[in-house]
Order: C-alpha cells, then structure tokens, then sequence
C-alpha cells in the first residue's frame, strides 16, 4: 500500500480510521524492509519518545482513534509502534513535529510571565529556575533567555548540577523575542568603578559535578565577581560562545566548593569572548583540566590595580593539552607588593603540553609569558610593553615570536625581552627583537637557564645591554642567515 495514500485514508472518517487499525496485523507481516521505513519515518519525528507522542494524541480529536493509538503507543513490537506514529503523522502533521520541537526549548525572561514554565515567551521562567529548566532537557535540547527585556539581576549565584550528555547538548542563549541570536545582559552588585576594598560582586553561574555538555552563547555579563562562569567540581564538555565581559573580578574559573574535593573541566571549548575590566583575572584554569581549546579571546584588565597577582590567562595544578589560538591578553596591573606583579599568560611548574599559537601579550606589569610548564611551544607569538615579554621558568620552544619595547612601571627588577629562570631552558628561532630603550637588557639568565637564539633579528638601543648571564648560566645566539 503506499504510504503516501495513509493520510488521505485516514481523514475520510471513523470507517476508514478503523479500517487502518483492524489491518495492523497484515502490515507487520510485510516484511523487514516497510518495518525499517516505517521506523525510520518515526525517528526523524520524534515520535518514539513517551512525551512527544502522548501531546500528539492530545490533538486527535477522534475518540475513537485517539482511544486506539493510546493503546498503541508504547507496544513491546516495533512494527505496531512505527505504524502508530505513522498514524499520528497522518492525523495532525506538523502540528506533531512543531509540538515535539517546543518540548526541547525553555524560555526565560528578566521578568516571570503566566504559569512561569517556560513553555513559551508568555509562560518564561525567572532566571534561578535555570538548573530546573536544564534537568528538564537531560537528553538535549535549548533554553532561550530573552535579550530585549531588559537585564537580568542576580546578587547570588545560580548552582548547575545537571546537564545533557555527548551528542546531546544543551544549549543556553540569549535570543530576541523572535528567537533570533541576540546578547542577553546580566548585571551584578561588584562596585563600578571598582577600587580596592570595594565591593567585589557575586559569581554567576557556578557549574557543580553533573553539569555536563552544557553550551553559553550570546550572554553578556557586567559587574559580576569571581567567575561569570565558576566551575565548582568536575565536569566536560563546556562551551562558551560569544560571550562579553565588562567589571569582573575574573571571568571564568575553576575552583571546588562546598562538598566537592576538587575541580576540573576536560574537553572546554571558549570562542569569541571578550572581557574588559578585571582586577584578579580573565580566565584560571585549575585541576586535572584537559582538552582545553581558545579562541579569538580578548581580555583587557584596563589596569584595575589592588586584587594582588593579576593574571590574564592562568593554568595551574596538572592541566593539560591545551591550545591557545589568536588570545590578546592586556595591561594586567598589580602594584600591591615591592615585586609588582601582573601577567598575560601563566603557567604552573606541573602544567604540560600547551601550545600557543598568534597570541598576544601586552602592557602588563610583569611578564607578558610567564611559564613553568613543561612540553610548551609558542608560534608566532607577540610580547610588548610588559616589564619582561617572555618570563621562562620551564621548556620552551618559540618560533616566529615578535618581542618589542619591555617596558617596567614600577617594582623592583630589569626590564627585559626574555628572562630565564634556574635550570629553565629556551629555545627561541626566527623572531624579532626590537627595542630602542637604553634600560632594557635583551637577555637576563640566572644560574644554570639555558637559551639558545637562532635566525633571529635583534633591533635595540646601542646603549642597552645585550645580555645578563649570571654564574652557571648559558646563552648561545646564532646570527640570523
């Protein structure tokens, strides 16, 4: 019979209706290959799930039909089912795709509308019945925060136990009343302009074990405090997306709370976010975090000075196989101790693989790089105006690096294109050194560091000092080719 002649048959009345059902039988012995058809035409509906096909029945308004494919609707045979949803295509069409599809979409609103279920823009939830509305999409799904309403006001943060699954996502955005992408604001307490001492503001969203395969995107957050985005036990598969920052005391961070021993993130991805005005940092990552990949970041302390140890990027603990791709830190300030500190990128000692790639480190107290990790490879990097642009504490091969202009605000130590620390060693090839400051000092390397310079251009000032090698330690450059 063709399938194409079932929803003509079905709409000429009760007869025909019954007609279909008494043959159910005979259509199951067809054979494998109209079984497989069939259960293919359900899958892509969406009808096999207990949810999507019982709000489908509730729009036949036979009695009589609707009593049998109740009946029918959760059969142990495969072929009955398939021909049940069938059936439910026939009678009400898209109205069963539409209505399958609503039920993996939430809505949130600055304000709560109608029964505040987030069924639709008029029923949107409040913003703290997010970890609920989550739960709800277990199995994938999107929850839409409304963009052209206003912002969104929290003064605490919002505790995220659950989440989707691989293949599964579930995907938070803001997005206008007509569900077209749109930057959702939300706005915190932290004082603006902040001073130190003030007010530091709340977190915002503060991911606990189980918050898994979860995606943020079109969100904009202002004057909020330590993390936006604070991962608070150990979870994967985080996204965050086009996503902007203004007044924050550090973006995104990983640190346990409560009963949670400790803190990680594997397999993060961050794309396209800029963060502008912080005081403690941009992003710290902690934990046996891996997998992790950036983006087309910006971030811009805009020299917010007294949360000691500002940092643009930090890696920390055992995180490893990391990629930073196109990431401009800047103007991280920390004048609270002789040593001003203030760093672009850090690194700690048990960081491994990490690898940058057309970075860029500038206007920062301290080090534009400052890494101790180990199996560390920068390409095309560009260091300028830090007090020293590259800090090396571990192994690190740069190749392609532009370094230019160290500049020291205040603090003790030298100003200095590359520094090398105890039995640290660099291996540094094809980059550009430029510099026309008498104060700086090209190369500084203490007892037992090693830094070897290849195929390299050195531009500096004819009264600057070339290099500082103290006692045990070694600097080999090769002139340029």
């Amino acid at each position: 019979m063709p399938l194409l002649s079932l929803r003509s048959m079905l709409t000429r009345g009760a007869k025909w209706q019954f007609r279909l059902f008494a043959r159910i039988d005979h259509w199951t012995a067809l054979g494998s290959a109209l079984e497989q058809r069939l259960q293919y035409l359900v899958y892509l509906s969406g009808l096999l799930r207990c949810s999507v096909i019982s709000v489908a029945c509730r729009s036949v308004r036979h009695a009589g039909l609707r009593q049998r494919i109740d009946k029918l609707a959760f059969p142990q045979d495969a072929s009955a089912k398939a021909l049940a949803g069938l059936a439910l295509l026939a009678v009400c069409g898209d109205q069963c795709l539409a209505q399958g599809r609503d039920a993996r979409t939430l809505y949130i609103a600055p304000v709560p509308a109608g029964s505040e279920d987030g069924s639709n823009w008029s029923n949107a939830g409040a913003l703290n019945r997010l970890p609920e509305f989550i739960a709800k999409l277990a199995s994938g799904g999107s929850i839409l925060l409304k963009a052209d309403a206003g912002p969104y006001r929290v003064d605490r943060q919002i505790s995220i136990r659950n989440g989707g699954s691989e293949g599964a996502q579930v995907t938070i955005y803001g997005a206008d009343g007509n569900g077209n992408p749109s930057n959702a604001e939300i706005l915190g307490s932290r004082a603006d302009p902040w001073l130190q001492g003030a007010h530091p503001g709340p977190e915002v969203f503060r991911l606990q074990t189980g918050a898994d395969y979860l995606v943020f995107r079109n969100l904009s957050f202002r004057n909020t405090g330590n993390g936006c985005f604070r991962v608070a036990g150990s979870i994967r598969g985080l996204g965050i997306e086009d996503v902007s920052a203004q007044n924050v005391r550090r973006f995104f961070e990983v640190n346990p709370s409560g009963e949670e021993q400790s803190a990680r993130v594997n397999d993060l991805t961050i794309r396209r976010v800029a963060v502008r005005g912080y005081s403690k940092g941009a992003f710290r990552i902690r934990g046996d975090s891996s997998n992790v990949t950036m983006e087309d970041i910006i971030g811009d302390s805009e020299r917010q000075d007294g949360d000691n140890f500002a940092i643009g990027v930090a890696l920390e603990d055992t995180v490893h196989d990391v990629v930073l791709r196109r990431v401009t830190m800047m103007n991280s300030h920390d004048s609270s101790n002789a040593y001003w500190n203030g760093d672009g990128f850090t690194t700690e000692s048990r960081v491994r693989n990490v690898r940058f790639e057309d970075t860029v480190a500038s206007g920062s107290t301290d080090g534009g790089y400052d890494l101790k990790s180990t199996e560390t490879t920068l390409r095309r990097t560009v260091a300028d105006d830090n007090k020293r642009n590259y800090r090396i504490w571990g192994d690190a091969t740069i190749v392609d690096c532009v370094s230019r202009s160290p500049h020291k605000r205040g603090g003790s130590g030298l100003q200095n294109h590359f520094w090398i620390a105890k039995s640290a060693r660099a291996d540094v090839s094809g980059c550009e050194i430029q510099d026309s400051d008498e104060r700086t000092t090209v190369f500084e390397v203490e007892h037992g560091g090693s830094i070897v310079v290849k195929n390299t251009s050195i531009k500096t000032s004819p009264s600057g000092r070339l290099s500082l090698v103290r006692e045990g330690g070694h600097l080999q450059i090769t002139p340029r080719q």
